[in-house]
């Protein structure tokens, strides 16, 4: 059972039905919110939704932004290029929450999932077998069963208060506004606008049809809202005020930055908001919800169906929980920065920002950490690599817990051209069998042997994929029965993994979980017993 119809709630939902498990989303709402809310979906959510089917109805409803440009008091400061990002979706979408969430449950429902709405969770209890959770629809008070309860329910999750764990952090002290109009700006409609002024933040983002503002204010919160606060705080900057019309939306929050002391109490988890909220600059809390449910779906359907042990389990928070910690704080450091109000200050921050636009260097890595590509889970301890590893080429390609670059194939049969990424459609670890130029005979062993073992002993856990070099002959190249055998099409995949023969094995959350030369390739199937292997397996 997930507590929460949101992305988060929705995205887990969408995981576990991929891989077969009976799925209940609940949700106090009755209807869907109509309002926009959130918008950003960066690079990495992209892949996400990529490997989900669910990326074309999402891109349909929204607006593609390629960049990012930032103003201080005198004029224009820089701009982050989103289309120099080497990934495959190499910009953030614009996309009102409200379509995003309609589009995850149509993919849901479409997976034969089941979602309630106008229920209210009022509280559970757990032991050793099942979660027993009473819940109230209209008058009507039931209790409902499950195995695993999830809540994804927000920032005021009843989910986390019930589990009585902490949600430490602060409150900051400045007041938003945020209004949605049907208006044409002068700025170009494919970056977000910043503008660092000193009557305050002023973020302009371009929705699919007309932009959303926000400003940070000084005024009360009970004061009316009106759009002529917009107007008046955009005068300066355009050199008249402008007419915006009525607004579509117009609504004001205060900001958070807190993070749950855990994301686990037994049977029941955390994801989302539920677990961590922060300032809305960034765009950060929605895509980081989403890879919450990305990472913890998989480990879920897999424990469900009976593999994998505890050890499989603890690891959602032992991965997710530092990712969130990290981004708080950078997103923090961000909204500080933005919000400055002393003249010297905001000249010592306006000269470095300017400076720092004009290093490519640096301005690669703040697009990649902002689109979360860089996330990794390093120190997790369900990610290693094969005894020989180090030997010669520990640099050349991702570490154990990096996200796989993407790279373009070509089917040795078919001819027909592939992505790495498209692998991920199925929710099952992938061993990729890079050969050298030149297969030699251990090479060809290792593929007999993996297409043998993993078709009888993992069969729904882990697919087989043969990645030959690329200027291999086709007569070289070995074949095994039904195995898929693909060429690397244009020298992607060693530019990015470096040169065979090597094993890696990627997670259904497209991170890596294991690297090896072929010769640990028994250390491999070793790997595959202690963390994927059958509960009560001898």
């Amino acid at each position: 059972m997930i507590v929460g119809a949101g992305p988060t709630g929705l995205t887990l939902g969408i995981g576990l039905r991929r891989q077969g498990i009976a799925c209940t989303i609940i949700d106090r709402l009755d209807a869907p919110s109509p309002w926009s809310k959130a918008l950003g979906l960066h690079s990495r959510s992209l892949e996400v939704f990529a490997a989900m089917d669910v990326l074309g109805p999402i891109r349909k409803a929204s607006r593609v932004l390629k960049a990012v440009s930032v103003y201080g008091d005198n004029g224009f400061l820089f701009e982050l290029d989103l289309t120099s990002l080497d990934a495959p979706y190499p910009w953030v979408l614009s996309c009102p929450q409200s379509d995003v969430e309609e589009a995850l449950i149509q993919r849901f429902k479409a997976l034969g999932g089941e979602l309630v709405r106008g229920v209210e969770l009022l509280d559970f209890t757990q032991d050793g077998s099942r979660v027993t959770a009473r819940i109230r629809q209209g008058t009507a008070v039931q209790t409902l069963h499950s195995d695993v309860m999830v809540g994804a329910d927000g920032v005021g999750s009843t989910v986390r208060q019930q589990l009585g764990l902490g949600f430490h952090g602060v409150e900051y002290s400045e007041h938003f506004l945020l209004a949605d109009v049907d208006w044409e700006s002068p700025w170009r409609s494919d970056s977000s606008h910043g503008f660092l002024q000193e009557e305050g933040l002023l973020i302009a983002l371009p929705l699919p049809t007309g932009w959303r503002l926000i400003m940070a204010t000084d005024a009360p919160p009970d004061v009316p809202l009106e759009v002529s606060v917009f107007e008046e705080r955009l005068a300066p900057i355009l050199g008249e005020k402008p007419d915006l019309g009525s607004p579509r939306w117009i609504s004001e929050f205060s900001v958070q930055r807190r993070l749950a002391q855990h994301y686990r109490r037994n049977r029941v988890y955390l994801a989302g908001d539920a677990a961590h909220v922060q300032s809305p600059l960034g765009a950060q809390g929605m895509n980081t919800g989403l890879a919450d449910a990305f990472n913890l779906s998989w480990k879920l359907g897999y424990y469900l169906n009976g593999y994998g042990s505890g050890e499989l389990l603890d690891s959602y928070e032992q991965e997710r929980r530092p990712v969130a910690e990290k981004m708080i704080y950078g997103v923090d450091m961000l909204s500080r920065a933005s919000l400055v109000k002393l003249p010297l200050l905001r000249r010592s921050r306006d000269s470095l920002l300017k400076l720092a636009g004009g290093r490519n260097r640096l301005s690669s890595r703040i697009l990649r950490t902002a689109s979360q590509l860089d996330v990794h889970y390093r120190h997790s301890p369900i990610v290693t690599s094969g005894p020989e590893s180090d030997l010669g080429w520990r640099r050349e390609g991702p570490l154990p817990g990096d996200r796989l670059p993407d790279a373009s194939l070509k089917s040795v049969r078919t001819g027909h051209l592939h992505q790495l990424h498209d692998l991920l459609r199925k929710p099952v670890h992938h061993l990729i069998l890079q050969l050298s130029e030149k297969p030699e005979y251990n090479e060809k062993l290792v593929l007999y042997a993996f297409s043998d073992r993993l078709g009888q002993d993992y069969r729904n856990r882990a697919h087989l994929t043969v990645v030959a070099a690329q200027h291999t002959p086709h007569a070289e190249i070995p074949r095994e029965g039904t195995t898929r055998i693909w060429q690397d099409h244009e020298g992607d995949f060693a530019k990015a993994f470096g040169h065979g023969p090597r094993l890696w094995l990627m997670r259904p959350d497209g991170h890596l979980a294991y690297r090896a030369p072929v010769g640990n390739a028994d250390h491999l199937l070793e790997y595959l017993d202690s963390v994927l292997g059958r509960r009560g397996a001898d």
